[in-house]
């Protein structure tokens, strides 16, 4: 129990602002717009009014504060899947950034179901000052629903035309281009590309990278996959029946399912075939072999983001480059296949 300079009890974290109104011998109105920071109030009453709320170990209420406000000094973040390292260095650009402006950070994550994502995303918008989504999956009607119904909308990874919509986007044609070029070099005519989920902008990018190959000479098959390690795991099979030297995957964590799978079948990398990704995760680096792959700095991307949703949301689109980085898993086609497709069935 802590007791009051002026009399009665209060018991700790039961303070309310008629106590501090009492104590400092002012209005609730006057604790209100000096707590929230709102119309102007005399230093003196200020000081008055903080010494009593320390007293008495007073907070404001937050939902009080935003409603006082008309802001949550909060953010809230929609991504696609939570345990994808991608995401979480997004995240982790985005709130360091908002933590420094002084916001909070909300997020969810939708687990690749657009219909959850969707959902999420319009509640969030009821509380946040402003919504980030990171490569959305939901329907252009559906993001357009969203933006009506945000004050602030800024998408990772996705354009939409609209005037109230800004974006920030990684040059993943560029990365295709770059990741083609490389294993032409080595002699790579025959290339399987492990396709993303279906709904996502960003795999559009890349198969539209994948208009080099044609002048680079070489075949391109899309196999259908997904984002996940297990998705990569599971697509082995089928990307051997085409007989590639080289397999390039959606991402890195795809990679990682792949090279399992790899292993698993005792064909060798990059002596068999080799495997390229994209992303550069942080595990990327340390996998057996190491991965190729074109590398994207996603704590920037996300960093970015949040400049955008703090600057002008709307001012179109701000594209990230990134780089090539050669590692152990891709290296010169092989002279001679032996048939990966029997590899597959055993």
């Amino acid at each position: 129990m802590s007791k009051s300079s002026r009399g009665g009890a209060l018991s700790p974290g039961r303070a309310t602002i008629h106590d501090v109104a009492r104590i400092a011998e002012v209005s609730t109105a006057t604790v209100s717009r000096v707590m929230s920071g709102g119309k102007p109030v005399s230093a003196e009453v200020t000081d008055r009014v903080r010494a009593a709320a320390r007293e008495v170990g007073y907070r404001p209420n937050p939902a009080a504060q935003t409603l006082l406000r008309g802001r949550s000094q909060t953010i809230g973040v929609v991504a696609p899947d939570l345990a994808n390292p991608y995401f979480a260095e997004i995240l982790k650009g985005v709130a360091a950034e908002a933590a420094e402006g002084g916001h909070h950070t909300l997020v969810a994550g939708s687990d690749e179901d657009p219909d959850r994502e969707y959902r999420s995303a319009m509640e969030l918008a009821r509380w946040v000052d402003g919504l980030l989504l990171c490569a959305p999956r939901m329907s252009t009607p559906r993001l357009k629903e969203v933006a009506a119904a945000s004050r602030s909308l800024v998408l990772i990874n996705r354009i939409l035309r609209h005037p109230s919509i800004g974006a920030v986007v990684v040059d993943y044609q560029e990365g295709i281009r770059l990741l083609c070029e490389h294993l032409a070099s080595l002699g790579h005519q025959r290339i399987v590309y492990l396709e993303g989920p279906p709904n996502a902008w960003s795999d559009r990018q890349r198969q539209r990278g994948f208009r080099v190959a044609e002048a680079l000479k070489q075949t391109v098959t899309p196999v259908p996959c997904g984002s996940a390690m297990r998705d990569g795991y599971s697509a082995v099979d089928e990307a051997l029946t085409h007989q590639p030297t080289a397999l390039i995957a959606f991402n890195d964590h795809v990679s990682l399912g792949v090279l399992t799978r790899l292993r698993e079948l005792g064909i060798d990398v990059p002596g068999e075939l080799s495997v390229a990704g994209i992303d550069d995760a942080p595990m990327s680096a340390h996998m057996d072999p190491g991965l190729t792959t074109f590398a994207v700095s996603t704590v920037e991307l996300g960093r970015l983001a949040w400049q955008r949703f703090s600057s002008d949301p709307a001012a179109g689109a701000t594209h990230l480059s990134g780089e090539l980085v050669v590692r152990g898993s891709t290296g010169p086609a092989p002279r001679r296949r032996r048939s990966q497709a029997s590899a597959a069935k055993r």
